[in-house]
């Protein structure tokens, strides 16, 4: 029983030389200025493992997103947009058939890249478009031949009033 005694005045002793201990560190810390809240070095600790994160831009995509969507925009217009709907590209060949399903359909005499939504409301829900030497692009109307298309160019440089919009539609091809 003496030994119980003996060991529990023996922890509290422990216990009270701890607790001194602290109130010391305590006492260093306010002196010097340091921030003595457990919570706030916490939230500190916190803050400085957050990423900054910056917003997107069009020189973070692909050119050929960029193009793809500036000629969706050039002949769609901005108000058609709804973000819910993603767009995608496709690379067609020279010599593939407009119309895929129909033996006389006339054909693509160049390599074509055509930009389409999943959109079933709208009847023109795709842009089939061509590049031509001088910075241009051809865009093919739908459902009909090559030959009755018209050329077109593209700004390549968008108007910061535009940009916004540009990198919406950017934001939106697969």
């Amino acid at each position: 029983m003496k030994k119980l005694i003996w060991a529990l005045r023996l922890g509290i002793v422990l216990f009270g030389v701890a607790l001194v201990w602290e109130q010391v560190q305590y006492n260093r810390q306010v002196a010097s200025g340091q921030r003595i809240s457990q919570q706030r070095q916490s939230r500190h600790r916190e803050a400085n493992h957050l990423k900054i994160v910056r917003p997107r831009q069009l020189s973070d995509f692909s050119a050929t997103k960029v193009e793809a969507a500036q000629v969706w925009l050039h002949v769609k217009g901005p108000r058609v947009i709804d973000e819910d709907i993603p767009l995608h590209i496709r690379q067609i060949a020279a010599g593939q058939r407009i119309q895929p399903e129909n033996p006389r359909s006339a054909v693509y005499n160049k390599p074509m890249i055509q930009v389409y939504s999943d959109d079933h409301q709208d009847m023109n829900n795709r842009v089939t478009y061509a590049h031509n030497a001088d910075n241009t692009v051809m865009i093919t109307p739908m459902e009909s031949s090559p030959a009755k298309s018209q050329a077109v160019r593209v700004n390549t440089q968008a108007s910061p009033k535009h940009r916004t919009t540009l990198l919406k539609v950017v934001q939106l091809i697969i």
